[in-house]
């Protein structure tokens, strides 16, 4: 066995296979894929080989139509059969939660350009005249859909690539995996050790235990889920045409054709397995388990009755085997926490539909260093805090849901709170609905005394508009106080600092003690890696903060890129303090009744911070915001905010202080034409995203610089700000827009209601030709167009009189 290579991949499934594959379309030749058995063996041979398009989220749907895309030629590149079947796919919908969930994939498809339609239950019984429809509302249809052979798949990619020059080596179980003292990889099999600059874990259900070898933990864990396979239906002979592949939430799982007889795959809704907690055993090789009908019997029978023709047959087969799944339904796909050039592949539930698009896109990201598609809700590092007991809990979870509807705002609560502030206890009793950020319980919204105390999610305005709307009025008219300390913290120090960080940003460093910048992160490619606010505390001393998602994928990047033999040290105070937004007009004034300092404008101005005493506590005090008021962040040991918040609201009964959340909070910004992480991502540049004010070319050397203005490889888009004629819904991100004539010209962001200005409010990445103020253009909500004009500016408040007041 060779002793070295660029990269070593650890796990011969579909994944490590369609990983290895694209590596070598991409350039890279010199890749070896490490197999413990045989390919295949882990969990790929088992799975049941769908690929869906009816998907609402965008780079998902992408993973899905390219996989279709390249099963479908993918026989004539390798000269391996595949066994793709297209006999279509329907989804159906029998509430109109559920209605609403399959207009969401309307917009997506028709973006990326692949048939989908919404189709009554009549018009989808000439598809599958098999399927009882009776009391559907509503089915998607899309063209093109099946199924495929795991193990013909994962063959094709492994002849692909050893045609090209890659390695694959077989019954050779990987034992050590060592970070050398020179940045590169020892990887020791009972076959030898090899040395590389990269390492992929690609291990499937053995993917934690691999990521052990070198310290770290994977955030998934190993489900288990049946299939079953009756005996030949002689109504699918006489038929003579392939039924589409079924998805149903009430059977919760999938129906389709096995050649003459059916298939049957069940998501149980309670009552989910794990297996292998501690760890899969090393020599398990194509494990099934016995099949356990009384655990998916509901659903088994929902199934014969809704496809009557299979309860009248026999079940030949049954495969109960393990699916990794991770907290939230994505994969882990890129880069592992805190170690370099060590690479995430699994996590994967749905294989043989995102392998070939995971593979792909990492593929790009390790090659050239970006990717075509963002990938930041697949980064790895989104659950660095997460606990093995609550992985395994969400994972369980992540499962049993499947197979229902995910409406906007929805909580799933099993496994919480893992991270929660010092006004944690406040909040909740003032009837405080939470969400969740990088583990953090963070405030959506206040129940009001006359509204039953639940919460209320959903595409269509929710019971929550009225309540955000009073918490946005007290923001703009009076003074609102708001828990975020999900925020990312760091403090980066040393002789060093000032001239890294001006070489890691885009903008100027401050110059002065006590100022604060706004700031952009790049990758080599220009592209945007984080947005980061930074303040000097001194000489050789820093405060950054980046939004709540980047904390430990910051980290990483902060660290990572520090020149060698620097004094600079980076310290994570994250978890140790929190933060408290006071924000409004009369924010100056609550805040002077609490301290001695002087907060005045002309003492503290925006964009400036001071350490200072708010009722006997020493807090940091930060004149910025991101509600577009005046206003401060006060960063406070977490221990500590119980008594500033209680002095806060003390002092401010007779100024009409109030709560508010992250739903006011996402109507104030957009008021303000503020971005976020769904809109700086590291698919785009700053040009692109219309930054240009903070990347200033003429201060000197910063990482990017010199593809700043590049044209842009992949997409030709332009973020616009959107005035949209809403009805009695608003976007979410990811609706469709298109021109009068129905052309796609791009997709939405982000999106929310403006209270204050009493308009529905977008961002939307669109084709650069149509991004002039005062474009008009339309944008497919729940699958109704409506019109929609680019705005110049911000809505509320442009001249920014008030945030600088």
């Amino acid at each position: 066995m060779q002793d070295r290579a660029r990269v070593v991949i650890i796990g011969g499934g579909v994944h490590g296979a369609g990983l290895l594959y694209h590596l070598t379309l991409e350039g890279w030749t010199d890749v070896v894929l490490i197999e413990k058995a045989e390919l295949t063996s882990g969990s790929t041979w088992h799975a049941a080989g769908q690929i869906t398009r009816s998907v609402a989220d965008y780079t998902t749907a992408a993973f899905h139509h390219y996989a279709i895309e390249l099963y479908e030629e993918i026989e004539a590149r390798t000269g391996q059969a595949v066994s793709l079947h297209q006999p279509g796919g329907l989804r159906i919908a029998y509430t109109e939660e559920e209605l609403d969930a399959l207009k969401t994939q309307l917009g997506v498809g028709r973006y990326i350009g692949y048939p989908i339609e919404l189709i009554s239950g009549a018009e989808a019984a000439e598809f599958n005249p098999f399927y009882d429809f009776t009391d559907a509302l509503g089915v998607i249809w899309t063209e093109g859909e099946g199924h495929v052979d795991p193990s013909g798949v994962t063959m094709a990619f492994a002849a692909g690539a050893r045609a090209a020059g890659a390695v694959i080596s077989r019954r050779n179980r990987v034992i050590e995996v060592n970070l050398r003292a020179d940045g590169e990889w020892d990887v020791v099999t009972e076959q030898g050790t090899i040395t590389c600059e990269h390492v992929v874990d690609a291990a499937g259900c053995y993917a934690d235990q691999v990521a052990l070898l070198s310290g770290f933990r994977v955030p998934q864990a190993n489900i288990l889920h049946h299939y079953l396979v009756t005996e030949e239906v002689q109504a699918f002979v006489d038929h003579d045409v392939e039924m589409p592949v079924m998805r149903d939430n009430r059977v919760a799982g999938y129906i389709r054709q096995e050649q003459t007889a059916g298939l049957i795959g069940i998501y149980e809704q309670h009552g989910a397995e794990q297996i292998w907690a501690d760890g899969v055993p090393w020599d398990a090789e194509n494990p099934l388990f016995p099949a356990d009908y009384d655990k998916i019997a509901p659903w088994l029978a929902e199934a014969f009755e809704r496809v009557p023709v299979l309860g009248e047959v026999g079940i030949k087969r049954v495969v109960h085997g393990a699916i990794t799944h991770t907290t939230d339904g994505h994969m882990l796909l890129g880069p592992a926490p805190g170690v370099p050039n060590y690479w995430l592949n699994t996590g994967s539930s749905i294989g043989l539909a995102w392998s070939p698009g995971a593979g792909r896109e990492l593929a790009r990201w390790m090659v050239h260093g970006e990717t075509e598609l963002n990938l930041r809700h697949y980064d790895p590092r989104r659950f660095e805090w997460a606990t093995p007991d609550y992985i395994a809990a969400k994972a369980r979870e992540d499962y049993e849901w499947m197979f229902r509807v995910h409406p906007p705002g929805e909580e799933r609560l099993e496994g919480r709170p893992v991270r929660v502030s010092g006004v944690h206890d406040r909040l909740t009793a003032k009837r405080a609905m939470f969400a969740q950020a990088y583990g953090w319980e963070q405030p959506k919204w206040f129940v009001p005394e006359d509204q039953p105390l639940e919460d209320v999610h959903g595409w269509r305005r929710p019971a929550w508009y009225d309540a955000a709307r009073a918490e946005c009025a007290a923001v703009r008219e009076r003074v609102g106080v708001m828990d975020l300390s999900a925020f990312s913290k760091y403090e980066v120090s040393g002789a060093d600092a000032a001239s890294y960080l001006d070489t890691l940003t885009t903008g100027r460093i401050p110059t002065k003690m006590g100022r604060m910048a706004l700031n952009y992160v790049l990758n080599a490619n220009a592209r945007i890696e984080t947005e980061v606010t930074v303040t000097r505390l001194a000489e050789d001393r820093f405060y950054v903060i980046s939004g709540p998602m980047g904390e430990c994928r910051d980290l990483d990047w902060i660290t990572h890129n520090r020149p060698a033999g620097a004094d600079i040290a980076v310290v994570d105070r994250s978890t140790e303090l929190g933060v408290l937004v006071v924000a409004g007009p009369n924010a100056r004034e609550l805040l002077s009744r609490c301290t001695d300092t002087d907060v005045s404008n002309e003492a503290f101005p925006f964009l400036s911070a001071q350490e200072i005493a708010v009722a006997g506590v020493q807090v940091r005090a930060l004149r910025v915001g991101f509600t577009g008021a005046r206003g401060w962040e006060l960063h406070i040991a977490v221990g500590d905010m119980a008594a500033v918040y209680d002095a806060l609201f003390a002092a401010g009964e007779d100024l009409g202080v109030a709560d508010f959340g992250a739903y006011a909070l996402n109507s104030l910004r957009m008021e303000k034409a503020y971005l976020t992480r769904h809109e700086l991502t590291h698919d785009i540049g700053p040009r692109q995203a219309g930054v240009d004010f903070f990347v200033k070319m003429d201060k000197g050397d910063f990482i990017g610089r010199d593809n700043v203005d590049a044209e842009p490889s992949g997409n030709p888009w332009k973020l616009v700000y959107l005035d949209v004629d809403a009805a009695d819904a608003d976007c979410q991100g990811g609706e469709g827009v298109f021109l009068a004539d129905g052309t796609p010209i791009g997709l939405t962001t982000s999106g929310g209601y403006g209270f204050t200005v009493d308009k529905s409010l977008a961002f939307a990445y669109v084709h650069a030709d149509h991004a002039e103020p005062g474009t008009t253009m339309a944008v497919l909500i729940l699958g109704e167009s409506r019109p929609a004009t680019v705005l110049d500016g911000p809505i509320f408040d442009p001249d920014n009189a008030e945030l600088r007041g």
